[in-house]
């Protein structure tokens, strides 16, 4: 019996299934949409519209939540105007340079919390949609498309 049991499992260990829906929810924040099936998408809208709604108001704590439920994203570094980035010369800064050090879910952190979450602060909810996109080729699976709404991404820096 499935009785008061929440969210859907996936076909997945647990572990699994995290890293999925933080994966995914990372990837929605960090590009305003993502494409997926329905199943996916309903549970990492759950958790994107959560993460939105903590990094409304910004504090320490909220940053140290939302850090646990990201994943390290690099690539959206701003850097100021006639700086140069150095060539990693040892393996834990060519790790950094990768995005796998701690600073590179900062990464994450820092986009929910200034660019993300500021354009969400007059609205009460409902900061994602789900849109049918078709079955998928080969099984069938419905796909959809899930994107944040009125989702502006920020202004890349030029060079």
């Amino acid at each position: 019996m499935r009785h008061r049991l929440a969210g859907r499992r996936l076909g997945r260990a647990t572990d699994q299934r995290l890293a999925l829906l933080q994966n995914l929810v990372t990837s929605l924040l960090w590009h305003g949409s993502v494409v997926t099936t329905t199943a996916r998408a309903k549970e990492a809208r759950s958790m994107a519209e959560k993460l939105i709604t903590l990094a409304r108001d910004d504090t320490v704590h909220h940053r140290r939540l939302a850090r646990r439920l990201l994943m390290p994203r690099s690539g959206l570094v701003r850097m100021k105007e006639g700086s140069h980035r150095e060539a990693p010369a040892s393996h834990a800064e060519r790790l950094a340079h990768a995005g796998r050090s701690p600073s590179s879910v900062d990464n994450s952190v820092r986009h929910l919390f200034e660019h993300v979450a500021p354009q969400y602060q007059d609205r009460p909810g409902g900061y994602a949609r789900i849109i049918r996109l078709g079955s998928r080729r080969g099984d069938g699976v419905t796909r959809v498309k899930l994107q944040l709404v009125e989702y502006r991404p920020p202004e890349t820096e030029s060079q």
